[in-house]
């Protein structure tokens, strides 16, 4: 846990509410862009990450420090998408569209980078949850296997496996939807 999740947590726990805060500002975007890459949709999002820190509120005088706050985090955070899942009957991914946060690129430049992260999207969304789960932690949050192995109770070599499939499905997706290897080079 950094140094500086420790300090806020120990403060938060000892009732300093503008602690939580501080948390809350150094989490919310990693949290949203997390649970934005496993729902796949942008309405859901913020409401999703009230959720998250919501629980975390709740379950903080609760909370030991056994790792690092960020796999406590986001254990928590994938148990929100879970619950959501199950409230959509199991389906998490409905890509609508997809927000990009850098606009400088020229206008067609632009266009080309929407639609290869939609079709991006699209793909890693259509994966089993358990290879979204794992190809979404390792790639987009870079957490290691041990770390994921820890947040989601299921051995690194699993995980490795998992991650693996999930790279060769969507590999193959990618190229089933005009997505092949040149036009994915950035």
């Amino acid at each position: 846990m950094g140094s500086d999740d420790a300090e806020l947590i120990a403060r938060w726990q000892r009732g300093e509410v503008a602690a939580f805060e501080g948390l809350v500002r150094r989490w919310q975007q990693p949290v949203a862009r997390f649970i934005f890459r496993l729902v796949g949709r942008v309405e859901p999002v913020n409401d999703l990450c009230q959720e998250v820190f919501l629980r975390v509120y709740q379950a903080g005088g609760r909370y030991r420090e056994r790792g690092r706050f960020s796999t406590w985090l986001y254990r928590v955070a994938l148990n929100v998408v879970r619950d959501y899942a199950r409230r959509r009957g199991g389906r998490t991914a409905s890509l609508n569209h997809l927000e990009l946060i850098d606009r400088g690129p020229a206008a067609d430049r632009l266009c080309q980078q929407e639609e290869s992260d939609r079709l991006v999207a699209r793909a890693v969304a259509e994966l089993p949850e358990s290879m979204r789960t794992a190809l979404v932690l390792r790639h987009y949050e870079q957490m290691s296997f041990e770390e994921m192995s820890r947040l989601l109770g299921t051995p690194a070599s699993t995980l490795k496996s998992r991650f693996a499939g999930a790279l060769q499905q969507l590999r193959a997706r990618l190229q089933d939807l005009g997505l092949g290897p040149e036009e994915d080079e950035r």
